[in-house]
């Protein structure tokens, strides 16, 4: 008695002959592949990277390309601007240049005009507290007998 793998088998073995033509024809229609193990080299880094970096530009920036040039309009319009406005305004001079018998005296003058414009702040009175000296562990609860 044969079993079921063997039955299997034979009815596989008569149609190996179509799936033999069926590979071939699928396979003269790939391109021909690289055959590292018959001595021709892979594709180096060096080849691969433009590869990517054309990938990256079709997946990534082509399909939105009217967004990108809106984002690259408005970065220049805000070089523009601040261009502009660093040659409007002359430079200040530094902070380290100005003598500090200068800023002493601007700091003066700044608290005597606020103290002649600004009333006088009278502070609350602050009292005390006298410590407590029960601490809590120290406490008997109180409790009513229900």
């Amino acid at each position: 008695m044969k079993t079921p793998r063997e039955i299997l088998l034979e009815r596989h073995r008569q149609a190996e002959g179509r799936l033999d033509e069926v590979r071939l024809q699928v396979l003269t229609g790939l391109p021909a592949a690289r055959n590292v193990e018959a001595g021709e080299p892979g594709r180096s880094a060096e080849h691969r990277l433009p590869a990517a970096l054309r990938k990256i530009w079709l997946e990534l920036i082509w399909p939105s390309r009217r967004a990108w040039a809106g984002l690259a309009a408005l970065w220049l319009i805000v070089l523009a601007v601040n261009l502009e406005m660093k040659a409007a305004f002359p430079v200040a001079r530094a902070a380290g240049q100005v003598p500090a018998s200068e800023v002493v005296q601007a700091f003066a003058e700044q608290r005597r005009v606020l103290a002649e414009l600004l009333p006088p702040v009278k502070s609350p009175r602050v009292r005390a507290m006298p410590p407590k000296d029960d601490r809590r562990s120290e406490r008997w609860p109180s409790f009513k007998n229900a």
